[in-house]
């Protein structure tokens, strides 16, 4: 399989592009700044420079490509809709080269009002902190849902992120659910890449957004 990748300097972005050669998939990191992942030598793999807001760019890099797996993240003192304004130029790319599957991921409580019945510190402290993140997801999550009916997309929800190695737990995973239930609030990177990759072909996540956890 031929995979691009968005985000791939990013943190779980990294692991998808090292899970994706290991399983000995072609990976197409499409990436500000290529000299981020001169680390990781292999012949399967392609780095090249592209705009995340351009239609055209996107869709130079897409031609060929079985799967797009977006890993963006902004951080909280960059645009605020950068997930919103985004997701247009990488749909009508995937449209224009005939992509037939898009993975993208955002995060627990996207709704809101989801987090109503979960911590105080969830609630009162994290919730505020990041709510112009979670509201712009969550736009970026309907126009999927709304405008992208000729798409095999899945949006894929993980709780909050940690740096270290594969869990080698099972992978929860709850469709149309904002959180995984009774799930700790944080789960590896590689866990989320894992699932990402794992459900390339797995027809029942199509259309759908799921969360995972632990």
């Amino acid at each position: 399989m031929k995979i691009a990748v968005l985000g791939a300097t990013g943190g779980t972005g990294i692991q998808v592009v090292k899970q994706a050669l290991e399983a000995k998939h072609e990976v197409i990191a499409i990436v500000r700044n290529p000299d981020n992942l001169k680390k990781i030598q292999n012949n399967r793999l392609t780095i090249v420079n592209g705009d995340i807001f351009s239609e055209l760019s996107l869709t130079s890099h897409f031609k060929e490509v079985n799967a797009v797996i977006s890993c963006l993240g902004f951080k909280r003192n960059s645009v605020v809709n950068g997930y919103s304004e985004s997701i247009k130029p990488i749909v009508a790319a995937v449209k224009n080269a005939s992509v037939p599957r898009l993975v993208v991921m955002t995060a627990y409580y996207t709704d809101i009002s989801s987090s109503e019945s979960q911590g105080l510190f969830l609630r009162w402290v994290l919730i505020p902190m990041l709510r112009p993140s979670l509201i712009d997801r969550r736009l970026m999550e309907k126009y999927l849902e709304t405008e992208c009916s000729d798409i095999n997309y899945t949006v894929v929800r993980p709780p909050g992120l940690t740096n270290g190695t594969a869990s080698g737990k099972e992978i929860k995973s709850e469709i149309d659910a904002y959180f995984v239930k009774n799930s700790p609030a944080r789960m590896p990177r590689a866990d989320v890449a894992k699932f990402m990759l794992d459900c390339l072909p797995k027809s029942e996540l199509f259309k759908k957004s799921v969360a995972v956890g632990l």
